[in-house]
C-alpha cells in the first residue's frame, strides 16, 4: 500500500511540474528543450563519480544525456531531492533546472508537498 501511494505522490510530482513550466513556457513562449544526447557533461569531482558508478546502467545513460547544466543541478540537490529529481522525465528535470531560482524554489515546494502533505 505503501508503495501505492507513493507512485501516486511521483505521479503528483509530474503534475505539478508540468502545471509550473506550463506557466513557465507561456510567459516566455518557449517550449522546453529536450535533452540532447550529444550535449556536453558536467565534470564531476571523485566523489560525484563514485556515486554515478554505483547507479543502475539506466540512470548513468540517462544523466550523461542531460545538458551539462541539468547535471550540474542535480548535484546541487539535497539527497531527497535528487531521489524526487529522477521521478520526474528528463525534459521536466531539463525544464526545472533551467527555472529561475524563485520559481524552482515554488515548484520544489509544490513536489514536496504533493509527496509529504502533511508537511507541506
Amino acid at each position: 500500500m505503501h508503495k501505492f501511494l507513493k507512485n501516486i505522490a511521483l505521479g503528483g510530482m509530474a503534475a505539478a511540474l508540468a502545471c509550473t513550466s506550463g506557466l513557465a513556457a507561456a510567459q516566455d513562449d518557449a517550449v522546453p528543450a529536450a535533452p540532447d544526447a550529444t550535449a556536453p557533461t558536467a565534470i564531476l569531482n571523485p566523489d560525484q563519480e563514485a556515486a554515478m558508478q554505483a547507479w543502475p546502467a539506466d540512470q548513468q545513460a540517462s544523466f550523461k544525456t542531460w545538458p551539462a547544466e541539468t547535471q550540474a543541478y542535480f548535484w546541487s540537490l539535497t539527497a531527497e531531492r535528487q531521489k524526487m529529481f529522477w521521478a520526474l522525465s528528463d525534459g521536466d528535470k531539463v525544464t526545472l533546472s533551467n527555472m529561475p531560482e524563485p520559481q524552482r524554489e515554488s515548484t520544489w515546494a509544490q513536489l514536496e508537498s504533493r509527496i509529504n502533505p502533511s508537511e507541506g
